[in-house]
């Protein structure tokens, strides 16, 4: 037997005749092979389903895997599944959903639609079937075993014992998958260290691999339109996809969704954006996107579906989005899923992009459509799409049983054709098309610096309400756009101010402070942040800590004298002193030391400092008031039913139920000393929760959390 730790939170047991995984992020195949371990035959699910913006309990590709890249469905075995019974139930649905679709039950539960039945056909004809035709189920593919009295007995009659949360033992040993260090993905993002121009209309290649190929990224691009951007699918590990090409996360304002597969929809990160985003999808996908999300994190479809704001489209028919003309159409997959013609006005021409989506050959589909499967108008339609003339074409070209064949572009007169889903072209194509790689960039319409000006502009109006037109005028015409390469020094700890504030328009900084023994990154910092505004007011003016890029990065530079003046003429210098003070009170703690400095404003301005005097009750069990409190300074006991349930120190926050469920206090507050805390009215902490998804998902797990806590003493009380 050998153990072998194949990344943070990843253990493999290997023996001859079968291995274990223990934790199952995405990707995990690809660390697998690097390690030259083979497919696990069984699959342990960790307790805790996320961690680092990563989940945890990806075990799509792995039975992918385990059934027709190790041949084991052709040779009747099953992939073994193991965990708690909760975790079990979710992952069997999951897997139902992404490997065979939405059942007709399914289907019927979200409306009319005139493709329902016909996407159903289709995965139904394409679903796996026994020798005499019969379609199988999730269970002809896995076993899944639980976890019952914290034991699972594998089928060969070997077991494993559940001993702590995330702690197992395997003949005599122990496996530990807690960890602390965030994971990073199996392959070279080929990182930028430059920063280029906002494009007008145009693509950026975020990865253009399968999920089985080890050394690059899955397959996902960013569309520019009026240098905005918007995701076209999310590759797993999407916060270091971005940041390698000089993109911060709060960049990203909607994503088009093709379907739901794990190298494609990896959309947790989303729920931890600084604003909510716009999905783009069918409505049949974005439900499937939801569910699966929820089945992965065990939070109810209902608290997700709040966290995106749901912009459907319907195939053959254009969506207006702020410019950008979005016409949808359906391919032939295992499961519904679709792609896109996006196009752009350049004066009087349309320039387009289409992204076929993943997509059968022609010679599979023209086979599907003579049984009937297929619609001829749906094989028309994507003809047309390989056929006729677009600025660019980014095709599937992944072949195999459920994507297309690059020969299938031949005729194709679009200018330029990039294929998907591949390792690499194969040579007879090279000089006729072009492969997807990581950092790509295809510009249609450029743009130019003019852009970054709007965008400060944009960031100076979120953060500073009904900015006088005089002072827009006069910001506007004195400031300069700077370009950081990666790893360069922006302030260096304890140097003089050089008189300059900066917005971070476009990247990420790290915020790093040397204690007198070690340098620590204490602080992220990236776009719609400023960076050394707090030093307008200080007299000395000395840099607190460094501020490094750790991605590319475009900054608008401000003078700090112009800044100081217009926060004096528009009397915002308490406004500003307030803010402050609250955000470096509250950013000290989680979960607000993981928000961005916007997220932190919102909750400073939304809020009221209120002194609170030792003794005094702040929330009483069973009354109606329905404010917010973070505690800033000081403690507080809790108790519920005049049972004490636990103290809260500062940073931690109180009041949730009745702000944000109009339900009746569950506990009582009360000071053990005298404190300071931040006051938020329900309608105030109700508009930060509604606009950043990153704080209505921490605020969502604490309510989960407590509501054990208190399911726990009153059972403890019966």
């Amino acid at each position: 037997m050998n153990k072998i730790n194949i990344a943070p939170g990843v253990e493999v047991i290997t023996e001859p005749e079968k291995t274990i995984l223990f934790g199952c992020p995405p990707e995990v195949i690809k660390f697998l092979d690097i390690h030259s371990c083979p497919s696990p035959d069984v699959i342990v699910l960790p307790d805790t389903p996320y961690r680092f913006n990563v989940l945890q309990n990806c075990t799509e590709f792995p039975l992918y895997s385990f059934l027709f890249v190790q041949q084991n469905f052709f040779k009747g075995k099953k992939l073994s599944i193991v965990g708690t019974a909760a975790h079990l139930r979710a992952n069997r649905k999951l897997l139902r959903l992404t490997l065979l679709g939405p059942t007709k039950k399914e289907y019927d539960k979200l409306g009319t639609s005139p493709w329902f039945q016909d996407l159903f056909n289709e995965s139904r004809s394409m679903a796996l079937k026994d020798k005499n035709g019969n379609e199988l189920g999730i269970d002809d593919f896995v076993d899944f075993i639980p976890f019952q009295s914290g034991v699972a007995h594998l089928n060969d009659g070997s077991k494993i014992e559940h001993i702590g949360t995330d702690v197992y033992r395997y003949n005599s040993e122990k496996v530990d998958i807690n960890f602390d260090i965030p994971q990073n993905p199996p392959y070279d993002l080929r990182n930028d260290f430059v920063s280029s121009l906002p494009i007008h209309f145009g693509a950026t290649i975020l990865g253009g691999a399968s999920g089985f190929i080890t050394d690059k990224p899955c397959s996902s691009l960013l569309i520019h339109y009026n240098s905005d951007l918007m995701l076209v699918d999310c590759p797993p590990y999407l916060d270091q996809a971005l940041n390698a090409r000089g993109i911060s996360n709060t960049e990203i304002r909607s994503i088009y969704l093709t379907h739901i597969h794990d190298d494609h929809c990896n959309i947790f990160p989303l729920l931890r954006l600084s604003n909510k985003i716009k999905l783009i999808s069918t409505k049949e996908i974005f439900w499937m996107a939801i569910m699966k999300l929820s089945l992965q994190t065990l939070i109810p479809y209902e608290d997700l579906e709040d966290m995106f704001e749901f912009v459907e489209v319907k195939a053959g028919e254009i969506t207006e989005f702020y410019g950008l003309s979005i016409e949808p159409h359906y391919t032939v997959h295992s499961i519904p899923t679709i792609g896109a013609t996006f196009r752009m006005k350049d004066g009087n021409e349309s320039k387009s992009i289409v992204f076929i989506g993943d997509n059968k050959s022609f010679v599979d589909i023209k086979e599907l459509v003579t049984k009937g499967v297929v619609k001829s108008e749906k094989y028309d339609t994507l003809i047309h799409k390989y056929t006729d003339r677009f600025d660019i074409l980014f095709a599937d070209g992944g072949m195999g049983i459920l994507h297309g064949d690059p020969k299938d572009a031949l005729g194709s007169k679009s200018a330029r054709i990039v294929f998907m889903h591949l390792e690499k072209l194969p040579a007879e194509f090279d000089a006729t098309f072009s492969h997807a790689v990581a950092g790509k960039r295809y510009t249609i319409i450029p743009g130019n610096e003019n852009s970054y000006l709007v965008k400060t502009m944009q960031i100076l109006s979120d953060s500073y309400k009904q900015v006088s037109r005089h002072w827009e005028t006069s910001l506007m015409n004195n400031f300069h756009i700077v370009g950081v390469n990666s790893g360069d020094v922006i302030f260096k700890q304890n140097e003089p101010s050089n008189g300059l504030i900066y917005i971070i328009l476009s990247g990420k900084c790290s915020v790093m402070y040397h204690d007198g023994s070690k340098l620590s990154v204490i602080a992220y910092k990236e776009a719609g942040d400023f960076v050394g505004e707090m030093a307008v007011l200080d007299e000395k003016k000395v840099r607190s800590a460094s501020i490094v890029a750790s991605t590319p990065v475009m900054l608008c530079a401000i003078e700090e004298k112009l800044f100081l003046e217009f926060i004096q003429d528009e009397q915002r210098i308490e406004e500003m002193k307030h803010l402050w003070l609250v955000r470096s009170e509250i950013e000290k703690h989680s979960p607000f030391i993981e928000f961005s400095d916007n997220v932190n404003d919102r909750i400073a301005r939304s809020g009221k400092r209120v002194e609170v005097k030792q003794g005094e009750t702040v929330v009483a069990q069973g009354s109606k008031d329905q404010e917010f409190y973070i505690i800033l300074s000081g403690s507080f006991s809790v108790r519920h039913n005049d049972i004490k349930v636990k103290v809260l120190e500062a940073g931690e926050m109180f009041g949730e139920y009745g702000s944000l469920d109009d339900s009746v206090r569950n506990a009582t507050v009360t000071a053990t000393c005298d404190s300071v805390l931040l006051k938020v009215e329900s309608q105030n902490i109700r508009k930060v929760v509604e606009s950043a998804p990153i704080f209505h998902f921490s605020m969502r797990e604490i309510m989960l959390k407590r509501a054990k806590e208190l399911r726990k003493i009153d059972r403890a009380k019966k």
